[in-house]
C-alpha cells in the first residue's frame, strides 16, 4: 500500500465525538473536509462516542442520542439525551482515567465547560464545538464545512464516511499503518495503545499533539481517491 498524498484530497468524514487518532490524521491530512449530515444517522460508530484508556483496559463513552424520526432520522437532526447524566459520568471517566498525565491539569478547564453545563441540543454541534475548541488551542488550522445534500457516490472527495468504525480493527481496515508509542500512564500495565481518542494524546503529550499527527499523516495508506 502506498501513502496517500498529503493535502492533495478532499476528505467526506462523519462527524466524530472526541475523534479518534485516524479521524484526526484523515482530517488535518486533507486540504478540506466536508462533515455529513445528510445521512440517514447509523448506530454503533463513532458518532456518538469515543475510546480511552483506563485503568481496567479501554472505555468507550458513549453520548446517548434522541432520533426525532426514530430510525429514519438525519444525521443533523440527532440530539443528545439527558435522561441518563452522561455529561457527569463522562467527566468523572476522564478524571480518573487521566487526572496523573503530563498535561490534564493544563487542558482540564479546556473541556469542563462541556460537561459542567447540561447540553441538550444537537449532537454534530456538540461534537464540532468540541473539536473546533481542542484545534483552536493547539492551533491546528482545520477548514471544515457541512454537507447540504446527501450522495451516496460523491464526486470530488474522498469517502470515509464507513471508513473510520468502531468494528473496524483489522488489517484490512487500517487506514494508518504505523502508530509511534508515546508515553501513556497506563503502559506498564496494559502495553501502549494506539488510537485512542484525540483527548488521550492531547493529555499525555500536549502541544506535541501537532506534530505527532502531521507526522502519523505520513502514515495513512491504501484508501481510494476522489471520485
Amino acid at each position: 500500500m502506498s501513502p496517500i498524498n498529503y493535502k492533495q484530497f478532499t476528505a467526506l468524514l462523519p462527524t466524530a465525538y472526541l475523534p479518534s487518532l485516524t479521524y484526526m490524521v484523515v482530517l488535518i491530512s486533507s486540504h478540506k473536509a466536508h462533515i455529513e449530515l445528510q445521512e440517514t444517522y447509523p448506530k454503533q460508530t463513532w458518532r456518538n462516542r469515543c475510546r480511552i484508556n483506563t485503568a481496567n483496559g479501554t472505555l468507550d463513552l458513549i453520548v446517548p442520542v434522541n432520533k426525532p424520526q426514530g430510525n429514519h432520522t438525519k444525521t443533523r437532526n440527532v440530539k443528545t439525551s439527558n435522561h441518563e447524566k452522561w455529561q457527569a459520568m463522562h467527566w468523572r471517566a476522564m478524571n480518573s482515567a487521566y487526572g496523573k498525565t503530563p498535561y490534564f491539569m493544563f487542558y482540564k478547564d479546556l473541556l469542563a465547560p462541556f460537561y459542567v453545563n447540561t447540553y441538550s441540543g444537537l449532537l454534530w454541534q456538540f461534537n464540532w464545538d468540541l473539536l473546533e475548541t481542542i484545534g483552536k488551542e493547539l492551533g491546528m488550522q482545520i477548514p471544515l464545512c457541512t454537507t447540504k445534500v446527501y450522495e451516496k457516490n460523491p464526486r470530488g472527495m474522498t469517502d470515509f464516511r464507513n471508513a473510520i468504525v468502531p468494528k473496524n480493527t483489522g488489517s484490512n481496515h487500517t487506514l494508518v499503518c504505523h502508530w509511534p508509542a508515546y508515553y501513556q500512564v497506563f503502559s506498564e500495565r496494559s502495553g501502549f495503545v494506539a488510537d485512542l481518542s484525540i483527548i488521550d494524546l492531547l493529555f499525555h503529550i500536549g502541544p506535541d499533539s501537532v506534530q505527532y499527527l502531521e507526522e502519523a499523516c505520513q502514515h495513512l495508506v491504501g484508501y481510494p481517491m476522489e471520485g
